[in-house]
């Protein structure tokens, strides 16, 4: 089957960046249904984001974004331990497996039982939200829950995925087997859903018998030079996964993965719709370093955009940059489905602005200063916060933001 041009468009990071700011620019003149915005606080979040900023990283080298930072969750290096134990024989084993284990961090980042906690038994390190999702991944990655070799533990292949127990699941998430058996029916499903994409793709992630997904790295690595781009990963990575993300709009008979129609958006079919594709860009971001230990840069990161979470919706809603109108009536499901779109979109546009707020007062350019370390060192630690010390929407958000319970979007529980 064609795809019409306008339908490539909605996998482009350059479209979510666009079509963002585009109801940011209705937001700014009233026009949206569900959310007001009030750009005049923007400057007491730059405050606090400086302050927070200071405070993680005072001399302001600041680690990319990603699902790294939640693996050294109680400032440990986890993965650094992992890898000399294995003694990797060669960039192409090492970036294999880092990658194999990046994807599935942000692959696995879904909803979860209410109050779940996670507990890294070895180092008594406990854990919630984004943290446990990859310490639990990580744990289960280093017992070799994922492999299929025996003498190669360190690994995700394609087969393991799509036969994943529950029982398994539930040990080492460290769910109740039988409480949390929704979850745990929906997470197996989850797995599945990406070994057979996996299997689906050989060209992308197969070599020989094997059938991984950190091999995508390794053939981008191969082809790519010094500088892999991010572009180029997450068109492959969108190319082959975005039908697992189901759940989202759909246009004929393809599915446009983390993407949702908005009601009072364009008139063609594909106009009506705002891409996010916030796991696929998670995972973009977490290769990045993987690439960086075998020695490849990734280039063209500035093209991704901060995830449209309830972390970073947080920042603007606590500052009341970002607002959300309860009228007197329960919206409709389409009204319901808008709301999350407007909150989702406007985060993103909100986040681009207070990343050029930011640079500006410390006089950097954004090559110095990208977006991955804006994400790290402020706004993703502002909004955690924010998030645990609760604020008057933070009840509501998780709900607002995944009112169907789509199970991989991580919010909502």
């Amino acid at each position: 089957m064609e795809t019409s041009n306008s339908t490539l468009d909605l996998f482009r990071p350059e479209e979510v960046r666009r079509r963002s700011q585009d109801l940011l620019g209705v937001a700014g003149s009233s026009g949206l249904q569900h959310v007001d915005v009030d750009l005049s606080g923007l400057s007491d979040i730059l405050v606090m984001l400086l302050e927070t900023t200071r405070e993680n990283y005072p001399d302001f080298h600041i680690p990319p974004y990603g699902v790294w930072r939640d693996f050294e969750a109680g400032d440990i290096d986890r993965w650094s331990a992992l890898a000399n134990a294995r003694a990797f024989e060669s960039a192409e084993e090492l970036l294999a497996a880092a990658a194999d284990l990046a994807i599935l961090g942000a692959y696995m980042k879904t909803l979860h039982p209410s109050g779940w906690t996670y507990e890294d038994q070895m180092t008594e390190t406990r854990v919630s939200g984004n943290q446990a999702s990859a310490l639990a991944t990580f744990h289960m990655f280093a017992a070799g829950s994922f492999s299929s070799e025996m003498t190669d533990p360190y690994r995700v292949d394609a087969d393991t995925l799509i036969r994943m127990e529950k029982d398994e699941l539930a040990f080492g998430l460290q769910w109740d087997l039988q409480d949390d058996v929704d979850l745990l029916e929906a997470m197996q499903k989850h797995l599945k859903r990406l070994g057979e994409a996996l299997a689906l793709r050989p060209d992308l992630f197969s070599k020989g018998d094997d059938t991984r997904p950190g091999l995508l790295a390794v053939e981008l690595a191969k082809e790519s030079g010094e500088a892999v781009s991010a572009n180029v990963i997450l068109d492959k990575l969108l190319e082959a996964l975005a039908p697992v993300w189901v759940g989202g709009a759909e246009t004929g008979d393809i599915t446009l993965g983390d993407s949702f129609r908005h009601s009072g958006t364009g008139s063609a079919e594909t106009d009506t719709v705002i891409p996010f594709h916030m796991a696929a860009q998670e995972m973009v971001y977490a290769l990045v370093e993987p690439f960086a230990w075998a020695g490849f840069e990734v280039s063209e990161l500035e093209l991704l955009t901060a995830p449209a979470d309830d972390v970073h919706a947080s920042v603007f809603l606590k500052a009341g940059v970002l607002k959300i109108r309860d009228g007197p009536e329960a919206p409709t499901e389409d009204g319901v489905r808008d709301r999350m779109v407007e909150i989702r979109a406007i985060t993103i546009a909100l986040t681009d602005k207070l990343a050029d707020l930011l640079r500006r007062e410390l006089d950097v350019p954004a090559e110095q200063l990208p977006l991955t370390c804006i994400l790290e060192g402020g706004t993703s630690r502002l909004g955690t916060r924010f998030l645990r010390e609760g604020f008057g929407e933070s009840e509501k958000l998780g709900r607002y933001l995944n009112p169907g319970a789509v199970f991989w979007l991580p919010f909502g529980a």
